[in-house]
């Protein structure tokens, strides 16, 4: 089987859960612009009557006209589910009616402002939430948004603005979303919208102009929408791409990439990525390639360190599984879309560089194809014979080297007895089969060594004259360099076979948990549950112990009660998991920060909403592989979701009892 064509495990993951979802749920179409009076509702509605046109069967669940005559005029002719009526304090307020769009079940529903907060007494605290709701039960939905209701943008536009947005919508439901539609125009025209009183009444334009519509914070709006929809549809063509199966890569935007190993010069490569990737206004990924070898203590928080870095200073890690560090490195690139690869200038022995037929370096740039690669010297040779050539270059132990020998020597002890009985073109057909069973157990140098030490003594011990090299027929050299040969392609072929077939099940076994752990997720019945299910399940597949703090319910900070195992619990651990919260970072054990701790604390983040802080207690005193890490992060991500979706189960509760 080829290496290239293993199952990625995120990949499968994401594409299971996407099929499962298509089946049920319905469409959700966005219209996303930079700011109120871009003309989102207008275009919305545009686009509603050519859908109508066609026979499709469209309601209007919620549009916001603001009195603005052109939407007004837009509106006409569109059926309405009337608003329901909530009354609050004694005033009369209007809302979508949810349950009457339940029961007209149209095909696809209008519902405008998804970041709206409800009136108390609804069903459901936030707009998007209904929409959700309706997605759920089959129907399309269309609806609109600003990029400053973003949770993640929310931040960055007050410090742009000056104002604080009150009203957002967790970045998963955009992500969620089928569809984009960036509905934009210049600064200039939208000012003049706003001077001419198409988007606020004069008085009310006059006073937006001077404060949140100032030109300034339009141009920064403008690039964040923009920029938004650039990842969106970046994510979109990925999609494409692996559905597909495209492995050529599709230069339509700056992508860089760098190779990271345990190697300290790998921090100059980290570092210089950053500098180019800032300077490009482009997007950078860290790649360390697992190639299935046992590192050392000093390798392992050195690879962690490094990827540490690199997350740190913006990279998305990518961790691949690969018998051979170029097609792991290309097939990274392939994957993620990558235009650029950056990698560190090696200085091999010219004898190295030929025994291994060509530099790492040479190899990567054959390979590479429409990809462009940049080679950057570290000045000190990257690959550090004493820490990394035996993880990149697989090479062999003595051990191994010294098995052979001993395979070998006692392999022609046992013939040489009998070689008059047997015949020595039998003895050299059994030197193959020596050759080919030690590549099953050992590395691809004993087996090569094997392989000589075969022919050799074969011809010293076996073929007449004995105990010489001489070899009088010729029909007798041409077995003796066919069998060296065949002995040296079979036993590098079934080792590689062996590698491959390795690398495989230690795929599928992630897949296997994750899909696993999936499934309990979606079988948990409540935030007790999800807790204790995942601390069984962390039991189960890392035999290592758990312990889980969540946000106050009316409040910012990380709650102080302990879920799991409460006997890891201290006021000492609960402080560093409160700097993992604040900070929305990894703090702790094998970390950077605070690592004298016990335990090594991740943040239940999604989109900048972050629910609580998971302490995970490694019992062995060794940095934990680097593998296990991003297993380990893939369930915390669903760990974080599935609380976040029992958090807004209960909050539904909660508000139908206080009402």
């Amino acid at each position: 089987m080829e290496i290239e064509d293993r199952p990625n495990p995120d990949e499968l993951l994401k594409n299971i859960q996407a099929e499962e979802e298509k089946k049920h749920k319905g469409r959700l179409k966005i219209f996303f612009g930079m700011c109120a009076g871009v003309g989102k509702t207008y275009a919305m509605l545009k686009f509603a009557h050519q859908t109508k046109n066609e026979g499709v069967d469209i309601v209007v669940g919620y549009v916001e006209t603001h009195k603005r005559a052109e939407t007004m005029q837009v509106l006409e002719g569109m059926e309405i589910v009337p608003r329901k009526q909530i009354s609050y304090k004694d005033v009369g307020l209007e809302e979508m009616d949810l349950d009457a769009i339940l029961v007209r079940k149209p095909q696809i529903v209008l519902v405008d402002e998804l970041a709206h907060t409800n009136v108390e007494g609804s069903r459901h605290l936030k707009r998007y939430q209904d929409v959700l709701e309706l997605i759920d039960n089959g129907i399309d939905v269309y609806t609109t948004v600003n990029v400053q209701h973003l949770e993640s943008r929310a931040g960055t536009v007050m410090e742009i603005t000056g104002v604080k947005i009150h009203e957002t919508v967790p970045d998963s439901v955009i992500e969620s979303a089928n569809e984009i539609e960036l509905i934009d125009i210049s600064p200039d025209d939208l000012l003049k919208r706003l001077s001419e009183g198409k988007v606020y009444i004069p008085e009310k334009a006059k006073n937006a102009v001077s404060n949140f519509f100032r030109k300034g914070n339009l141009h920064a709006l403008r690039e964040l929408s923009l920029r938004l929809t650039a990842e969106r549809v970046d994510m979109d063509m990925l999609d494409y791409m692996h559905s597909k199966k495209i492995e050529s890569t599709w230069k339509t935007t700056e992508k860089l990439m760098v190779a990271v190993g345990p190697s300290p010069y790998s921090e100059k490569l980290i570092r210089w990525t950053r500098r180019m990737a800032y300077n490009l206004g482009a997007q950078w990924i860290a790649v360390s390639i697992d190639l299935d070898k046992e590192l050392s203590e000093n390798q392992r928080k050195g690879l962690s360190t490094n990827l540490e870095l690199a997350k740190e200073l913006g990279a998305k890690i990518v961790h691949i599984i690969d018998f051979d560090i170029i097609s792991g490195l290309l097939r990274a690139a392939h994957d993620n879309n990558v235009a650029q690869i950056i990698i560190g200038k090696t200085k091999q022995k010219p004898l190295t560089i030929f025994l291994r037929g060509g530099s790492l370096v040479d190899k990567l740039i054959e390979k590479s194809g429409n990809i462009d690669v940049y080679v950057v010297n570290t000045e000190k040779e990257l690959i550090n014979q004493n820490m990394t050539s035996k993880n990149i270059f697989t090479s062999s132990s003595l051990k191994e080297y010294l098995i052979s020998v001993l395979v070998i020597s006692i392999f022609s002890a046992l013939c040489f007895p009998i070689r008059d009985i047997i015949g020595y073109q039998t003895v050299g057909l059994l030197f193959l089969l020596v050759d080919a069973c030690v590549s099953l157990f050992l590395g691809r140098g004993p087996v090569i060594l094997t392989a000589f030490m075969g022919a050799l003594i074969w011809d010293y011990f076996f073929i007449h004259p004995l105990f010489t090299f001489e070899i009088h027929a010729l029909h007798d050299y041409i077995t003796l360099f066919s069998n060296l040969i065949i002995g040296i392609v079979l036993g590098t072929l079934i080792h590689r076979i062996r590698k491959n077939q390795h690398i495989l099940l230690k795929s599928q076994e992630n897949i296997s948990t994750l899909f696993s752990f999936l499934e309990l997720m979606n079988n948990a019945s409540s935030i007790k549950d999800v807790i204790a299910k995942t601390e069984e399940a962390f039991k189960k597949y890392f035999n290592i112990e758990i312990v889980v703090y969540l946000r106050e319910k009316k409040g910012k900070n990380l709650h102080s009660r302990p879920f799991g195992n409460k006997q890891l619990y201290s006021e000492r651990e609960f402080a560093v998991a409160s700097w993992a919260f604040d900070n929305k970072k990894s703090a702790g054990r094998f970390t950077n920060t605070l690592p004298n701790s016990n335990l090594k604390y991740f943040p239940l983040i999604a989109s900048e909403n972050i629910v609580g802080v998971v302490g995970v207690n490694f019992k062995k005193d060794a940095t934990p592989e680097q593998h296990t890490i991003m297993l380990i992060k893939s369930l915390v991500n669903q760990l974080t979701n599935t609380l976040i979706r029992e958090i807004n189960i209960d909050l539904v509760k909660t508000n139908h009892l206080e009402n």
